[in-house]
C-alpha cells in the first residue's frame, strides 16, 4: 500500500464554524472530517447540513463522535445518556454517516464521573454497561449504523483486555473498534499485536501518540506530537495493512501545551502540523 492510499481525517475540537473548518482542512489536504456532537453540531438537521458541505468539497465523513458516559449509578440519568447515544445513531443514519464512535465511561473529562473501585465496583460497572449498551446495540442494528468503542484511560474499557471482555458480551455485526493506540500504549499493550488480534473488528483509527503512565493527564502522562511518544508507528501501519484496514486515519490532537505555547491556540496550525507529522510517519514507515 502506498502512502497516497491512506485516507486522512481530522477532529476539529476547536472550531464550530463548519465552513471555516472545511476550507482549512481541504486546503491542507485532508480527505475527511470527523464531526463532534455539541461542538460541530447540535441537531440532526445541522449534521446533515455540515455533512453535505463536506461532501460538496470532496471530503468524506467517516464517523461522528456521539457517545456518552454510560457508567452512572442513577437509572434516570443513565437512561438519558443511553437515549443521547441512540439519538446520535439516528442522526448518523439520516446524514448517511456509517459510524458513531464512543467510549464507555466513567470519563475523567466528563461531569462528576464516578471512580472505579471507589464509588462503584468494576463488577457493578460491567453490569450497568452491559444493560445500557444492549439498548445501544439494538438501535445500531435497527438503523444500520456501526458503533465503535474506543478504549480510553481510566474508563471501564481502557485496554486490549477490557476491550475483549466488552466485545465478548455482545454478538453484533454493528459493533466494532475505534483503534486509538495512545490509550492502549499507556497500559503497556503491544500495539501491533493488538491490531492483529482485533483484525476486522477495527472500523476506524484515531492517530494519537502517548508518553507516561496511567494516572492524571499532563501530570502522569501526555499525548505529545505524533512521533514523540512510545507508539511503534511503523509496526502499527504494517499491522493495519496486514488486517486489511481500509478506513481513515483520523488525527485526534491533544498536545494542549504545544498548541497554547507554540501555536498560540491556532487550531488551523494544529491541523497543518499534524498532517505534516502523519505524512512524515507514513513516509518513514514506507507504507
Amino acid at each position: 500500500m502506498t502512502m497516497a492510499k491512506w485516507k486522512t481525517a481530522f477532529l476539529p475540537y476547536w472550531s464550530n464554524d463548519a465552513d471555516e473548518t472545511l476550507k482549512v482542512l481541504s486546503e491542507i489536504g485532508y480527505d475527511g472530517v470527523e464531526w463532534l456532537r455539541f461542538i460541530n453540531f447540535m441537531s440532526g438537521d445541522e449534521l446533515k447540513e455540515i455533512c453535505a458541505k463536506a461532501r460538496a468539497k470532496g471530503m468524506g465523513v467517516p464517523d461522528i463522535m456521539g457517545g456518552a458516559d454510560l457508567i452512572v449509578p442513577k437509572e434516570d440519568e443513565r437512561a438519558q445518556r443511553v437515549q443521547f447515544v441512540i439519538d446520535s445513531i439516528e442522526m448518523a443514519r439520516d446524514a448517511s454517516v456509517p459510524i458513531v464512535n464512543m467510549t464507555t465511561g466513567p470519563a475523567d473529562w466528563g461531569e462528576s464521573p464516578v471512580k472505579l473501585g471507589k464509588d462503584i465496583t468494576e463488577g457493578k460497572a460491567w453490569e450497568i454497561l452491559t444493560d445500557s449498551f444492549g439498548k445501544v446495540i439494538e438501535a445500531a442494528e435497527k438503523n444500520d449504523v456501526m458503533v465503535t468503542i474506543e478504549a480510553a484511560f481510566n474508563n471501564l474499557v481502557r485496554d486490549y483486555y477490557t476491550l475483549q471482555e466488552f466485545l465478548g458480551r455482545f454478538d453484533s455485526k454493528k459493533l466494532g473498534v475505534n483503534m486509538d493506540p495512545s490509550h492502549l500504549a499507556l497500559l503497556g499493550n503491544d500495539i501491533p499485536w493488538v491490531v492483529r488480534r482485533l483484525g476486522k473488528k477495527i472500523k476506524h483509527v484515531h492517530m494519537k501518540d502517548a508518553f507516561g503512565k496511567p494516572g492524571t493527564q499532563n501530570q502522569d502522562f501526555i499525548f505529545p506530537l505524533l512521533g514523540e511518544g512510545v507508539i511503534d508507528w511503523k509496526g502499527f501501519f504494517e499491522a493495519l495493512k496486514e488486517v486489511g484496514y481500509e478506513g481513515y486515519l483520523s488525527i485526534e490532537y491533544e498536545s494542549e501545551n504545544y498548541m497554547k505555547n507554540i501555536l498560540q491556540g491556532d487550531w488551523t496550525k494544529v491541523a497543518k502540523v499534524s498532517k505534516e507529522q502523519l505524512d512524515a510517519l507514513l513516509q518513514l514507515a514506507e507504507v
